[in-house]
């Protein structure tokens, strides 16, 4: 069950600490698998291993694009083939929602044209201008500053336009740079009056179709599922809505934190006062902590 917040967090060293304790690792890209640019080999080798000891993995990302394009791009960076079988994109899960309920509607796609295949193939008419549209799709940003959206999507704000933000992610590191993402439109979005259909985590949803993904029952037991990620506001938040337990990995969007961490921690834990003292008192708590994913 998720860490509602009266057991102090671990500070571990590998995920093999409590490997027998789980069924499923549920596991971040960005952030824990890679920085945007290089693979962390001691994430790969942590799941390579998990994988030996018999706990299915699934790959659930954020991204904006269908899976078979996340999958392919993660054997590009030179991951292991054999660890691509399951991946679950929040772009996938918007694309699905694309087609249940808005199909033969007006379109906009929000974001760049290098995201094109997420919108590519669907049974909808795309519109050039939000105003025009009866849904939004929202990949990325369509300025680099998030503030100029506010009277690009005013009217379609006011006419209740959905938006559906495939990629509920605020910033991401690319090496060491910082971006924000369509998770910041979309809460500018819902700022202005517009309503906001999230895919990805922080859904519980996103996070229970990984068992269908891999093949585990539905009522397989929430403490013996692991979210592994980056961030608190996703991935984090995404396990305490599921039940989850959740491993933060703090070398990530959080890096800079990560030393004042390790300065509180006493007998390899740190208070959940002393946790939300550092990240944020509305903060979703995890299980443990670690730097980097290793075994």
């Amino acid at each position: 069950m998720p860490n509602s917040g009266g057991r102090p967090i671990d500070l571990i060293s590998g995920i093999r600490e409590f490997s027998d304790q789980l069924d499923l690792i549920i596991c971040d890209l960005w952030g824990v698998m890679h920085d945007g640019i290089s693979l962390h080999p001691s994430a790969e080798i942590a799941i390579q291993k998990a994988r030996a000891a018999g706990i299915k993995t699934v790959f659930l990302s954020n991204a904006p694009r269908p899976r078979f394009h996340v999958r392919d791009h993660l054997i590009s960076m030179g991951l292991s083939e054999d660890l691509t079988d399951f991946v679950v994109t929040s772009g996938g899960l918007a694309r699905d929602e694309v087609r249940a309920n808005f199909r033969g509607k007006k379109l906009y796609h929000l974001g760049p044209a290098g995201d094109r295949n997420t919108v590519e193939g669907l049974p909808v008419v795309e519109v050039n201008h939000p105003d025009e549209a009866d849904v939004i799709l929202a990949t990325d940003l369509d300025y680099r500053d998030v503030e100029k959206h506010r009277n690009w999507l005013k009217i379609a704000a006011e006419k209740q336009t959905p938006l559906l933000c495939a990629n509920p992610d605020r910033i991401v590191h690319v090496g060491d740079k910082l971006y924000q993402c369509a998770g910041a439109v979309a809460d500018l979005y819902e700022e202005i009056g517009g309503e906001v259909r999230w895919f990805g985590k922080p859904t519980a949803y996103a996070l229970q179709s990984c068992l269908k993904e891999c093949g585990l029952p539905a009522d397989t037991p929430k403490n013996r599922i692991l979210m592994v990620g980056d961030s608190l506001q996703t991935d984090m938040a995404g396990a305490l809505a599921a039940g989850y337990k959740g491993l933060f990995i703090a070398g990530g969007i959080h890096r800079m934190e990560f030393p004042e961490l390790e300065r509180q921690a006493e007998d390899g834990r740190v208070s959940v006062a002393q946790f939300r003292k550092i990240f944020g008192a509305g903060k979703a708590v995890p299980h443990a902590v670690m730097q980097q994913l290793s075994w």
